[in-house]
């Protein structure tokens, strides 16, 4: 276990210099030491810190003959969508009040060794003569989601292990595939994709793994599968949520040992190929519900992140309404792209946007092709183009309620509540403060409703 500093004194507020000093470090052992220096400074009776990141598991001892006695108590925190959890080891339970004071904190250290893995993945690259990670076409945006996506892609890039990418249709979750494994070690073989949910449900298993010929009726000659034509490379299985049960035993075993075999066929084809996986579904409703095999969801699930909805980020639409007007005006030979009035962009900014990123891009093409070369696209199109759908007025945040199959009223407030709480905290950048702020609730308050909340959905 690596020792951590030790501090002097019990000062009951947290300076700006150790909180200054732990958004700046310069590594994970300087993060954690800041942090520890915080823990200490708010009276918390710290045994450790533990840090894991993209399959890394380090200990930090508050000291080198630190023992711990009797049951301790842990916080965590994690970064959504990236690859780093942090644990406070506890010798005894902190109050709530505490707890809200260090979350951020906490939230502050884990973004930070996030933000440093990347950077290390990108120095190790560029010393082995491979260019810094380019900008992800597609995946344009400053805010802090998109940020938090592109960092997710980056580490996910350093590792060849399974990834299951969630995340509404739309929102660009093959672009994050593609750039997975464009920046990753098998760049150079080939990346193959396959929609799983527009297969026939007899073809599937053929799809993915080929056929012998004289398998079944129409199989002339031997044809191989995804899998064979993606060796040494990249498969990514777009919906794998509708894959059927037969197709989802097949994928387990081929996960678990690289090797498979055909249809109609008894030997055995083994494969290096890395596997990403895309749904649009709650696959852990699935697997709850008994329509998705739990244990393929733990091997498809080993790193995994969340393409955001346009609904999350609109602050960058402006950003990618002027990148797809210049795109949609090179595609239709223009001389000068469209421009968009201030009212019909505001109204864009407040439009829902069921279809997310995609559905953009072809609304700006609609719009461009009536405007015309050099033309200004003005509020009275884009009314039009959005009056079928629900605009969000300003400061408003949309979202869905579902009653769920054998879900009670009980669990299903409780569900929508800790839902709500995500994306307000999402939109206040992280921060539980800010959120608490936007929700007109005291803190403390705030975290005991939350409790409440999701010991409702556990059912006691």
């Amino acid at each position: 276990m690596v020792p951590i500093r030790q501090s002097k004194g019990n000062v009951r507020s947290v300076p700006l210099r150790p909180l200054a000093r732990l958004a700046r470090g310069a590594s994970i052992e300087s993060v954690v030491e800041n942090l520890a220096e915080i823990a200490r400074e708010k009276g918390i009776d710290l045994h450790g810190i533990r840090v894991l990141h993209a399959g890394l598991d380090r200990e930090f001892g508050a000291a080198e003959d630190a023992m711990a006695t009797g049951q301790m108590s842990e916080m965590k925190i994690e970064v959504e969508g990236g690859q780093t959890q942090i644990v406070l080891q506890l010798h005894e339970p902190a109050s709530d009040a505490i707890k809200f004071e260090i979350e951020d904190a906490l939230l502050l250290a884990a973004h930070r060794i996030e933000l440093l893995a990347g950077r290390r993945l990108r120095v190790e690259r560029a010393g082995k003569g491979i260019a810094e990670a380019p900008i992800i076409e597609g995946l344009l945006g400053n805010s802090t989601p998109m940020q938090r996506l592109r960092q997710a892609i980056v580490t996910a890039a350093g590792s060849n292990s399974t990834v299951l990418i969630s995340g509404e249709s739309g929102t660009g979750k093959e672009i994050a595939a593609q750039a997975i494994h464009r920046l990753g070690r098998r760049a150079k073989g080939p990346f193959v994709a396959v929609n799983c949910g527009a297969l026939p449900e007899s073809l599937i298993e053929s799809e993915l793994f080929g056929h012998e010929r004289g398998s079944f009726t129409g199989a002339d000659r031997l044809r191989k599968g995804r899998f064979e034509i993606a060796h040494t490379g990249t498969l990514f299985l777009d919906e794998a949520g509708e894959l059927t049960p037969s197709a989802q035993v097949k994928l387990l075993r081929a996960l678990q040992e690289r090797r498979f075999e055909r249809v109609g066929g008894a030997q055995t084809v083994a494969v290096d190929v890395r596997v990403i996986a895309a749904t649009n579904r709650d696959l852990c409703r699935e697997v709850a519900e008994r329509r998705f095999r739990h244990d393929l969801y733990y091997r498809l699930h080993v790193l995994s992140l969340q393409t955001p909805s346009l609904r999350e980020h609109p602050a960058d639409i402006p950003l990618l309404v002027e990148h797809f007007l210049d795109l949609v005006g090179k595609r239709l030979g223009f001389c000068a792209p469209p421009e968009i009035g201030e009212e019909a962009l505001d109204l864009l900014c407040r439009y829902r946007w069921p279809g997310n990123v995609r559905e953009l891009e072809a609304m700006i093409e609609r719009l461009s092709v009536e405007a015309g070369d050099g033309g200004v696209i003005g509020l009275s199109p884009v009314r039009r183009e959005t009056e079928m759908e629900e605009v969000i007025a300003p400061g408003e945040i949309e979202y869905r309620g579902v009653l769920r199959a054998g879900e009670t009223l009980a669990e299903h407030f409780g569900r929508q509540e800790l839902e709500i709480y995500q994306m307000v905290r999402g939109r206040c950048g992280g921060s539980h403060a800010r959120a608490a702020q936007r929700l007109g609730v005291n803190r403390t308050t705030l975290y005991d409703r939350l409790e409440r909340a999701r010991q409702r959905i556990a059912g006691h």
